[in-house]
């Protein structure tokens, strides 16, 4: 009698059933090693997994963070150049491209000028080379002439610097040379005077499109001012003005950039007067003060922090932030005249040389 006997009809039903017992245990055992197995390489999948994305994490942040901070905490420059794009908020990140730091080498200069232009007015600066901003303008008199430019946004200029190799009279610093950055502009000619230059006795700040009587501003107002002052600051003097909060307005500044209902006194940005101590002063000053994008504006806060009250100047009709009808006569009296074309600034600077010994001698200046 075999185990098989009773339920199977015959031996072979049994063989059958052993088998099927066989293959169903065995595949029950192989699943539950599969499984297993798998459970465990699964759970360090995940563990790995999860570690990788820890650390993948902590450098997102850590990128994140470099690309946002300097070890001193200040904005990375390339962060700025971004943000460039609308406004900046920082005014000490960055660095200059083309800096002429060798120009001042072996030399005082009486007066420095600054000029704020950008890459498209090749031609006002050629007009500016020839006229008023001629270094040779007053003999005897060290004068030093800069144009101040941002970077475009397509990257370096190769007509720029194949300029700035000829005439040595280009600086630049690679913030975005927007309207925006007018003030970042002024206070990298700022810099510059006060890394390169400070033994200046006077600077002055203007824009292309401005003539300037250079020979009336040192003659007349200069040089009886020798030895240059300290804390001196002139130009077209505003007092009062408030914050303009129309934002159709080009010189609109919300209550979230400038809080304040009145500026303090500053000078038209169209043409200012300085001693050459201010430069840095100014700059140190831009560390602690927050940054507004209306230059002059800006600036008159930097003197309002350090004390510094401007000097009215010895008459109202020297600085025009207007464009003042020419005369020979009338030029020959003014240091400023604003929105000049450029065939307008030689025209009017060659007329003048020629006529102003036929001019009254009345003086309107000091």
């Amino acid at each position: 009698m075999t185990y098989c006997s009773g339920f199977f009809s015959s031996p072979w039903d049994c063989t059958k059933r052993n088998i099927f017992l066989i293959v169903s245990i065995s595949f029950t055992a192989i699943y539950l090693i599969f499984y297993f197995l798998n459970s465990g390489h699964l759970a360090v999948l995940t563990e790995t997994k999860m570690e990788t994305e820890n650390i993948l994490h902590k450098n997102i942040i850590s990128k994140f963070k470099q690309f946002l901070w300097k070890e001193n905490g200040e904005l990375r420059a390339e962060n700025e150049k971004f943000r460039n794009k609308t406004r900046s908020t920082s005014t000490r990140s960055f660095k200059f491209i083309i800096s002429e730091k060798e120009k001042c080498r072996d030399k005082t200069p009486f007066l420095i000028l600054l000029i704020a232009t950008t890459a498209a007015e090749i031609q006002h600066r050629n007009s500016i080379r020839k006229t008023w901003g001629n270094e040779s303008v007053v003999p005897g008199v060290e004068v030093i002439r800069l144009f101040m430019l941002g970077l475009e946004s397509k990257g370096p200029n190769e007509v720029i610097l194949r300029e700035s190799e000829q005439y040595h009279d280009i600086i630049q610093q690679d913030f975005l040379d927007t309207y925006h950055n007018l003030t970042l502009k002024t206070l990298m000619g700022m810099k510059w005077v006060a890394s390169y230059c400070s033994g200046a006795s006077f600077v002055m700040k203007t824009d292309s499109d401005v003539f300037v009587n250079t020979i009336y501003l040192i003659e007349k107002l200069l040089r009886p001012l020798s030895p240059a002052p300290q804390n001196y600051f002139t130009g077209c003097l505003m007092k009062g003005h408030k914050p303009i909060r129309n934002i159709k307005s080009k010189w609109y500044i919300s209550e979230e950039e400038y809080p304040g209902d009145k500026y303090p006194p500053f000078c038209s940005g169209t043409g200012y007067i300085f001693s050459g101590d201010l430069a840095s002063k100014v700059v140190n000053a831009s560390v602690t003060i927050k940054f507004i994008h209306l230059e002059d504006v800006y600036v008159g806060l930097c003197l309002n922090a350090k004390g510094v009250q401007i000097v009215p100047p010895p008459h109202q009709s020297l600085f025009n932030i207007y464009k003042v009808p020419f005369s020979p006569c009338l030029y020959n009296n003014i240091i400023t005249s604003h929105h000049i074309g450029t065939n307008e600034h030689i025209f009017y600077w060659e007329t003048l040389q020629k006529e102003k010994h036929i001019c009254q001698t009345e003086q309107k200046g000091p």
